[in-house]
């Protein structure tokens, strides 16, 4: 039974883990080290021998050397702890060091996009988790604890976890490259865009999720699907000059997706 988690790193991911595992109800004693202090001060800043979880929520260069810190000076305090990552492309063999040490090690990553640390972003979503078979059982309690769904990768070699971590940064990152061309063509013609993009990027999210529940394709619409190639054209010769190139891109990778 997990009672007391140490997490390193007080970024957006760690501290939305501390601010979920404080909430009512539960009843774990959390401990939040920024990697920095970790780095610089060692075992010093946390417990010597009562995390029975230990999250490393740091930054990709900062996670080797906390993995070097940690099996050199809190090698004692590691048999049955279990020791996990949150990167999305590295796998669990980071932790190797401490498995040494007789620690259960996983990598474990929350799918979700985190522009602040909030608690709630943890609700009900889903970990890609690659570990051992002993970590398993220890892995899916911490993430259960956090209101995620735990999920065992299927496949965890290298190039499936690049490729696992690329369709988070399809479904969140790359739309922000649609957003930002309808704001500054909204912004172009003067509509506002509160009350013109919110609602239209509201339901399009809402038709994707509907979409994936209900194993449906996506209900797309426009001249490009259609098939009014006379239409992207006359749009595509309205492009500002500074635009075009945008433009150009997402209307070629939508063609892509739909086989145009």
């Amino acid at each position: 039974m997990i009672t007391n988690v140490t997490i390193i790193g007080a970024g957006k991911v760690g501290t939305s883990v501390k601010f979920k595992l404080g909430d009512d109800g539960i009843t774990v004693a959390v401990n939040l080290v920024s990697a920095r202090e970790f780095l610089s001060l060692g075992t010093s800043v946390i417990p010597s021998s009562s995390a029975s979880v230990i999250v490393l929520a740091c930054r990709d260069s900062q996670l080797t050397d906390s993995v070097a810190l940690l099996a050199e000076h809190y090698a004692h305090a590691l048999t049955g702890v279990l020791v996990l990552h949150v990167n999305g492309s590295r796998g669990s063999d980071v932790l190797c060091p401490l498995k040494e040490h007789g620690a259960l090690i996983s990598a474990a990553h929350p799918f979700q996009t985190f522009a602040k640390a909030d608690a709630a972003l943890l609700d009900s979503i889903g970990w890609g988790v690659e570990c051992d078979d002993d970590a398993w059982e220890s892995t899916a309690e911490f993430v259960s604890l956090t209101g995620g769904v735990p999920f065992r990768l299927p496949r965890t070699d290298a190039v499936s976890k690049r490729r696992y971590h690329a369709a988070a940064v399809a479904a969140s990152n790359f739309t922000y490259a649609a957003y930002d061309l309808a704001r500054k063509l909204a912004e172009d013609v003067d509509i506002p865009v509160e009350t013109f993009l919110a609602p239209i990027m509201r339901q399009t999210v809402e038709n994707a999720i509907e979409a994936i529940q209900q194993g449906r394709p996506f209900p797309i619409t426009g001249p490009l699907v259609r098939g009014d190639m006379d239409a992207v054209q006359r749009q595509r010769q309205a492009m500002p000059d500074q635009l075009r190139q945008q433009y150009d891109h997402l209307l070629n990778a939508l063609a892509e997706a739909i086989g145009r």
